[in-house]
Parts: C-alpha cells; structure tokens; sequence
C-alpha cells in the first residue's frame, strides 16, 4: 500500500497506550482497529469497510443476539466499551514527531498481567475458596476477555482481570478505605495522610484509581494504608 518513513519500533510507541494487553474485545477492538490505526499513522489510508463489516454488523446488533449465535461464548471486555478507532486516529494526527523520533516512553508501564506474570486471586464472590491462592497467567481468551491462570493448587482458572493481582502485592477491593502516605512528590506530599476509597486497580500502571474527594488518583499499593 506504500512505504512510510515511520519505523516499527515509532509505531509501537504512538500505539502501545491504545492497544494494551487485555483489552482486546472481538467485536468492539480487534485486529481490524489496530490495522486501521496503524495504516492511518503509517500511511495516512484508512483499512477499506469491507474488512472490517463483520464486526461493523455486530456492533449493531443487540448483545442478546450475539450471545444467542455464540451460545453465550461472546462476553464485552470493559476494557473495551469506549474505545474509538476514529478518536485514536484523531489523537495520533495530533502527535508530535520530534518526541517519536526521540524515543520517549513516557506514560507507559509494565502491565501487570501478561504471559508468565505471577498474580494471586482476590475479590471472588462465587468460588471465595480461591481468593488468596497465587499463580502463573498462562493464556488469554480474547472472546471473553478471561485471564487463564495455572493456580497453585493445580487447577487452571479463566479470571477477570479485577480479580488479579501481581503476587506478593497488597490486595485492595473496591471500596475499601485508604490512608495515603510516604509519597515524595511535591504534588503526592499533599496528599499524605488523605484518606480515600478504592476505586479499582490499573494493571497498565500497577496501581490503585483511588478517589480523593472524588478526584481520582493513581497510587501504588505501598502508598496506601487500611483504614
């Protein structure tokens, strides 16, 4: 379709923060989306309609319906429920050269669930008996959006990502009460000694979405004490 004068590893940093491990989702953010956005930052094209009318078909059709043609097997990653190809294209045309051409990495970090990561299972309702057991993620299912763990007592388990954890990390559940300290930042110090609730955990980032007066902040887990 041409040739560009982007490098791989260039377009690996303008679209890692848009394609993270675990949000990938069948219908809503496939392979097509990052085709789509790849082509536009290479190239400036666009993927034609006709690859992508499949899952344009299904996106307008009602999760009842799927669900009835998949035999219940499609289940919605959240991850996934406000991703837009044409707002990624957007940002990209918004992205400055001389900071890919130099290589910066900011804002990424090293998810925390991938391929080999060890984690432990917390926050199970129906099978409480696995909370607190460690393991190893040793797949991904992309059509339920399920982290498959070998677990430490020999059984292997599809979890959702908020049901993970890195191991030896301190579990935290939403809403759970939070006192911050130790940060060192000009900007955290203001924060030592707030006390917020749990929103969630980033595992793009390694931390916990922790509400402050109901600004979110992102701090790590040796950053936050129970209350």
């Amino acid at each position: 379709m041409g040739l560009s004068r982007w490098t791989g590893q260039q377009l690996f940093r303008a679209l890692q923060e848009h394609f993270r491990p675990g949000t990938y989702d069948l219908i809503r953010k496939n392979c097509n989306s990052f085709s789509d956005c790849a082509l536009h930052f290479l190239l400036r094209k666009r993927l034609p309609s006709k690859y992508s009318a499949m899952e344009s078909m299904g996106q307008r059709t009602s999760l009842d319906l799927i669900h009835h043609f998949t035999n219940g097997a499609y289940q919605p990653n959240q991850a996934a429920a406000n991703f837009s190809t044409d707002a990624i294209i957007q940002q990209l045309d918004r992205l400055d050269p001389r900071t890919l051409a130099a290589g910066s990495t900011a804002g990424t970090g090293k998810n925390a669930l991938r391929i080999g990561a060890p984690v432990a299972v917390c926050g199970l309702k129906n099978a409480e008996h696995l909370n607190g057991l460690t393991g190893r993620i040793v797949g991904y299912n992309s059509v339920n959006g399920r982290w498959e763990a070998q677990l430490s007592n020999g059984d292997t388990k599809a979890l959702r990502a908020e049901n993970l954890r890195p191991e030896g990390e301190r579990v935290y559940l939403p809403g759970d009460k939070c006192r911050i300290h130790s940060l060192q930042s000009d900007a955290g110090k203001i924060l030592n000694g707030r006390v917020g609730e749990v929103n969630r955990y980033i595992h793009d980032v390694s931390r916990y979405e922790v509400l402050v007066d109901g600004v979110s902040k992102s701090i790590k887990s040796e950053n936050l004490q129970s209350v």
